[in-house]
């Protein structure tokens, strides 16, 4: 080092003229230069939290308000795992509610509503909770009620779509239960009930309910119930279109009651067939409208089919009408239907349908000249289960008092809701970790270049 610094000249050669004002200058363009950078980087980052995480976060949700019209949507949104709950996001009404999703690989299902005014999804996470059970959609689609398919309950479940809240309505002892039709006027529910001694061999409360459960009326708005013990068992149920009335089937016989348990007339059905679920009630109180049995199940016989409510769509049948008097003349048979679900007015249905794919559609068919139009498809592509399977439906229902009024919609962006907190804080620790990574490293490179020199 000594022999180095020998070498140097004792006076340095002269600078040039203005080299001091260079170097300042150009340093300090390097220095706002980085300051840049430094912004840039930042801007980025909060315009990434913006696009990715505020969509997700838990802000103060106000429900939809109703519109003139209810409505639904052309085309149902597919599956999403970052669909929020109705707890967290009330929905309001709902035009739909239905089980999505697929278990061939991974038990990846969702019960699902669907908003009557926007595009708006939840999942019910009260029936989560329950493991899926079989559940009753309000006509108005404001409430949803469920019980509990695992086992005895004391209790069924009442949430309001509107504000999230629950409300629990106790039965007395745990009874098996099957939830059969909500009355018109949304104050009645019928109920099958049952001192539960066995599962069927899907591990559900069905099979026992269906052999030996006694009907019974809820009143909501007093959380009382009455046994009718005259109609026993009973499996599927309608109400009248004035909701002071119900037909039950039991056997192959549908018995005809008041709301105090007095009977007043009976109406035979086909053997094979049943009187359909919730909806088996024509407008002008003139028919019954029957499906097949679902399944050759093991309560066929003289204890009636096996209803199957919660299976996949994919058996098709037909909808057969039978006269509540001796003096009516029913319309002709509704072909290819896999499941009846209400009525437009007394001259057509809403129906749904599964082609040979294996894709599902809403149509409403005209009675009479059986003309049909497509109300809306689903999404049942290879979306569920991480892209590996199709997605099915199962336990589908509408808001039957909207679909006189109902409209359809061009479906827009599907409005799940917040994401959740975790989901939400990953995210932000990603984000945050990448932009921290490029600061240090646009740092360490403008250190190690130092400022520029002419």
């Amino acid at each position: 080092m000594r022999e180095l610094f020998a070498t140097l000249p004792d006076d340095p050669p002269p600078l040039p003229p203005g080299y001091l004002d260079t170097v300042l200058t150009r340093g300090r363009r390097s220095v706002r230069r980085r300051r840049i950078g430094t912004a840039a980087v930042w801007a980025v980052v909060v315009l990434v939290l913006a696009v990715l995480v505020v969509p997700g976060v838990p802000l103060p949700v106000q429900t939809a308000a109703p519109s003139a019209k209810p409505s639904l949507p052309d085309r149902f949104a597919g599956y999403s795992m970052l669909t929020s709950t109705v707890a967290k996001a009330p929905p309001g009404r709902a035009i739909a509610l239905f089980g999505y999703g697929n278990g061939e690989t991974f038990n990846m299902f969702q019960s699902l509503v669907v908003g009557a005014d926007g595009d708006t999804y939840r999942q019910v996470d009260a029936m989560e909770e329950r493991d899926r059970p079989s559940a009753l959609l309000a006509p108005d689609g404001s409430r949803v009620l469920l019980g509990d398919d695992r086992g005895a309950t004391a209790d069924l479940i009442l949430v309001d779509l509107t504000s999230g809240k629950r409300r629990l309505i106790p039965l007395g002892n745990p009874v098996g239960v099957r939830l059969l039709a909500w009355s018109p006027d949304g104050r009645h529910v019928a109920y099958s009930a049952a001192p539960l001694v066995g599962y069927d061999e899907f591990g559900t409360v069905e099979g026992e309910v269906v052999r030996t459960g006694t009907l019974r009326l809820l009143d909501l708005s007093t959380g009382g119930s009455t046994e009718v013990p005259a109609i026993k068992p009973a499996w599927t149920a309608a109400f009248a279109p004035d909701g002071r009335r119900l037909a039950v089937q039991v056997g192959q016989e549908a018995h005809l009651i008041d709301l105090d348990g007095r009977e007043y007339g009976s109406v035979p059905i086909p053997s094979g067939r049943e009187l359909a679920a919730d909806v088996g009630w024509s407008p002008d109180g003139s028919y019954l409208a029957t499906v097949p049995w679902l399944a050759n199940g093991p309560f066929n016989g003289t204890t009636g089919g096996e209803t199957d409510h919660d299976s996949f769509m994919y058996e098709i049948g037909d909808v057969e009408f039978v006269p509540v008097t001796e003096t009516g003349t029913p319309p002709a048979p509704v072909q290819d239907v896999a499941r009846l679900l209400g009525w437009r007015s007394a001259g057509s249905v809403v129906v749904a349908t599964v082609n040979d794919a294996g894709h599902a559609s809403l149509v409403e068919v005209q009675l009479g000249t059986g003309t049909r139009r497509t109300l809306s498809r689903f999404d049942t592509g290879s979306t569920c289960e991480l892209g590996m399977q199709n997605c099915q439906i199962f336990d589908l229902h509408l808001a039957t008092g909207l679909l006189s009024d109902l409209a359809v919609r061009s479906a827009g962006r599907p409005q799940r809701g917040p994401w959740p907190v975790l989901l939400n804080a990953a995210v932000g620790v990603v984000v945050l970790g990448a932009a921290f990574l490029v600061w240090r490293r646009t740092r360490s490179s403008t250190r190690h270049r130092g400022p520029e020199v002419a």
